[in-house]
């Protein structure tokens, strides 16, 4: 599975037209290697240190799908 990894930023401030951005968290994309398909995301962000934040978490193979 691969995992694209893509960093959080929000806007500091402003000075003479120029944006100062912080680092403020990661997002961590798993995908599919064969179909690309996202598997799951996950964010560590600075402000909850200690709390998992997942869009949709990992399955393991043998949970069964329910439609």
């Amino acid at each position: 599975m691969a995992t694209q990894t893509l960093k959080l930023n929000v806007k500091s401030g402003e000075k003479d037209g120029t944006n100062f951005w912080d680092r403020c968290g990661v997002l961590f994309v798993n995908t599919d290697d064969a179909t690309g398909e996202i598997k799951s995301i996950a964010v560590k962000h600075s402000m909850f240190p200690s709390v998992e934040m997942v869009a949709f978490p990992k399955r393991s193979d043998d949970d069964g799908v329910t439609e």
